[in-house]
């Protein structure tokens, strides 16, 4: 019994350890130009969001689910095989919060 415990405890461990861990959250500066969704996010979903998430492929796909790519850019935990730059964090997070143009 001990060793099952055992088991089930390293195997929980060994999975907690695989996940990304997110640091201090994300404090956007959204001074500047107002972000557009063709030249400035749709360019960095496509390059480092789409492996995984093939279904933010156009626009509406995008603003369906902003407050969760919000959340997620701001807490670090995506994406998840590589990381964003303050600049890349700054135009998405900034284009969902000046209302999600289709510019």
């Amino acid at each position: 019994m001990k060793k099952i415990i055992f088991s089930l405890l390293f195997a929980a461990a060994l999975m907690a350890s695989c996940s990304k861990s997110s640091g201090p959250a994300f404090v956007p500066d959204c001074t500047g130009a107002v972000k557009s969704f063709s030249a400035d996010v749709m360019p960095i979903i496509q390059n480092s969001c789409n492996g995984c998430h093939n279904n933010f492929s156009n626009y509406t796909d995008i603003v369906s689910d902003k407050s969760s790519i919000r959340s997620k850019i701001v807490d670090g935990s995506m994406p998840k095989k590589s990381s964003l730059t303050s600049d890349q964090k700054n135009s998405i997070i900034c284009w969902i919060d000046n209302g999600t143009p289709n510019n």
